[in-house]
C-alpha cells in the first residue's frame, strides 16, 4: 500500500482503471466516458491510496464558487468518497481526510459534502458538522399539456450551463462545469423538455414532479413554471434547488445533508436548497 495518499495527477492508467471500477462497484458510476470526453479537469482532485496501482480508497473534492445572495465564495465540495469494501474499517478514507486538510487549509476554504443517512458520526469525526436542508416544494392541481420532450448533445448541454440565467438566484455555484457535465453524461440529458424559448430539466416519480433546472437566456416568472408543469395525476412539484417563488412549503429532506468544515456556522443559506445538478 502507499505509504501517502497519490493524486490523481499521479494516476498511471492502471490506477484510473481501478478508480473506475472502484465508483462503479461503490455507487454503480461510470466515469469514463466524462472521463474520456475531457470533463476530468484540475478544479475536480482526487487522493487515493493504492495497493499494488489499484485504487483502494479515494477522496475527491471540486474548487467551485458558491454565490449566496449575491455574496461569492470559493469552496471545496468533497465528493466520491469510498474504500474498496474488503478494506472498509481500517481507517484508510481517514488517512486521506488527514492528508487533503493538511494540503489544502492553508487556502482557507470551506469544505461541504452530501452526506448519507447513518455516516454523520465518520465525518463528524473529521471535523465536519451537520447543516440541515429543507426540501422545497408547492402543491399543485391541474391538467396541464404533456410537454415536448427535446434530445440534447454534450454541447446543447454546455450551453444551457453558459448562456441560462441562474434558475436558483439566492443559492447557485460558478465554476462547476465538470460537475454540470458529469449529470449529462450520467444521463440527466434524457430529462429535457422545453415550452416556448423555455428548457426544464425534471423526473415524475408516481405523482411527485421533481424539477432540476429551469433554463432560459432570460427572466423567467416561476410561477408560469408551475402552470405548465401540473400536469394530470401531479400533486407536488419538488424543487431541487430554490426557486423566487411565494408559498413555497418547506419539509425535512428526504435526500440526506450536508456536512460542513469550516470556521464559521453556516455556509449556505437558511431555507435554501444548493442546485442538485451542482451536487457532487
Amino acid at each position: 500500500m502507499a505509504k501517502r495518499p497519490i493524486s490523481n495527477l499521479e494516476y498511471s492508467g492502471e490506477e484510473f482503471a481501478s478508480f473506475f471500477y472502484l465508483a462503479d462497484e461503490m455507487f454503480g458510476i461510470d466515469f469514463g466516458e466524462w472521463y474520456m470526453a475531457g470533463e476530468w479537469i484540475d478544479r475536480y482532485r482526487c487522493y487515493s491510496l493504492t495497493f499494488y496501482r489499484n485504487v483502494i480508497s479515494n477522496v475527491g473534492m471540486s474548487r467551485m464558487t458558491i454565490v449566496a445572495d449575491g455574496t461569492a465564495r470559493e469552496a471545496y465540495q468533497i465528493g466520491t468518497v469510498m474504500t474498496d469494501e474488503d478494506r472498509q474499517g481500517l481507517g484508510l478514507a481517514t488517512r486521506i481526510f488527514k492528508h487533503v486538510f493538511k494540503q489544502h487549509d492553508a487556502d482557507g476554504l470551506p469544505y461541504f459534502l452530501a452526506c448519507d443517512e447513518g455516516v454523520e458520526p465518520f465525518y463528524e469525526q473529521q471535523g465536519f458538522s451537520v447543516q440541515l436542508e429543507p426540501e422545497l416544494f408547492v402543491s399543485v392541481s391541474g391538467s396541464a399539456a404533456p410537454l415536448e420532450r427535446v434530445d440534447v448533445d454534450a454541447e446543447q448541454w454546455r450551453r444551457f450551463k453558459l448562456e441560462s440565467l441562474p434558475f436558483s438566484p439566492r443559492l447557485y455555484a460558478k465554476d462547476d462545469m465538470h460537475i454540470w457535465m458529469f449529470h449529462y453524461y450520467q444521463g440527466m440529458n434524457k430529462d429535457v423538455y422545453r415550452f416556448d424559448d423555455v428548457h426544464v430539466i425534471y423526473l415524475i416519480e408516481g405523482t411527485r414532479l421533481k424539477l432540476f433546472a429551469v433554463l432560459s437566456s432570460r427572466p423567467v416568472d416561476m410561477r408560469d413554471v408551475v402552470t405548465r408543469l401540473s400536469f394530470e395525476g401531479i400533486t407536488e412539484i419538488v424543487f431541487e434547488f430554490t426557486p423566487e417563488l411565494d408559498g413555497v412549503e418547506q419539509r425535512p429532506s428526504r435526500d440526506g445533508q450536508w456536512m460542513i468544515r469550516m470556521n464559521e456556522e453556516q455556509l449556505f443559506l437558511e431555507d435554501c436548497r444548493f442546485p442538485s445538478l451542482s451536487k457532487a
